[in-house]
């Protein structure tokens, strides 16, 4: 089960719970809902599991990117120095040799701009999961704690409702008292 079908089993539960007369109060099976918490601490650690594999993701394709551009950047060095080789072959021809600085640059140019590419690519992407991956720890430690905050106010509530539920049992025997001592003054009084 994931961490939202186990929150709305828990909802379903309290919403079929029995009613208290009187109250807007409802009686919960505990044992159901200790389970529903209960799997919940079970499942949290795979929801964090995942959380760490997005992550272990993100390292490898900011690694994959930075390992692209080394390779990039490597192809345009070679490509320059062949370029550079060629030049000097042909010194003594000036059109040629300005072809080949030109033709050097330009590649340059164009690594420089796939590098810069690729590396911008890997920091939006590392931003990106790194926001996903906050957006979804934060929300699924929220839920929880919303979840665990709503379910101990309705087991206090629910204790709450059964208590004063057994104190109208006490109350007439304290009444009978205390109209038996009321009932024994006057006649003292007399």
């Amino acid at each position: 089960m994931n961490f939202d079908e186990i929150i709305e089993m828990m909802e379903d539960l309290l919403d079929n719970s029995s009613a208290v007369p009187f109250s807007n109060k409802k009686v919960i099976d505990c044992e159901q809902m200790r389970d529903y918490i209960d799997t919940l601490r079970l499942n949290l650690p795979g929801e964090i599991k995942k959380a760490k594999e997005t992550q272990s993701n993100k390292d490898a394709i900011i690694a994959d990117a930075k390992k692209e551009a080394e390779n990039i950047k490597k192809q345009a060095d070679e490509l320059v120095e062949a370029a550079k080789d060629k030049a000097r072959e042909i010194v003594s021809e000036t059109e040629i040799i300005r072809q080949a600085k030109e033709y050097a640059a330009q590649m340059i140019r164009q690594a420089q701009e796939q590098a810069d590419e690729i590396v911008a690519s890997a920091k939006d992407k590392d931003a990106e999961i790194r926001r996903a991956l906050s957006d979804s720890v934060n929300t699924s430690l929220s839920d929880a704690k919303n979840v665990l905050e709503k379910n101990l106010r309705d087991v206090v509530a629910t204790i709450e409702a059964v208590e004063k539920l057994n104190a109208p049992k006490e109350a007439p025997a304290e009444a009978a008292e205390e109209k038996a001592e009321e009932t024994a003054q006057p006649a003292e009084a007399k």
